[in-house]
């Protein structure tokens, strides 16, 4: 998903801690914050753009079968 939206490769091999990026056209500080074997990012941004960016990710979550997961669900599913 973030391939379609950050300047930056993020795949676990390519990616290891954390960077300031363009995200969808703004700029974010992406933090690596894996939660045991799932792989997760921190998006750290001004609260104008997160306003704009929170639909644009939600938009592309949809269109890779996913959707907003909080903390509490992944440890919910033992992750």
């Amino acid at each position: 998903m973030f391939t379609k939206l950050c300047a930056i490769d993020l795949r676990p091999r390519a990616f290891a801690t954390d960077a300031q990026t363009s995200v969808a056209r703004t700029t974010a500080i992406v933090i690596r914050a894996d939660l045991g074997g799932t792989t997760a990012y921190h998006l750290l941004c001004d609260r104008a753009s997160a306003e704009y960016l929170w639909p644009v990710l939600f938009d592309a979550a949809e269109e890779f079968g996913g959707g907003p997961v909080g903390h509490a669900a992944l440890v919910a599913q033992g992750r």
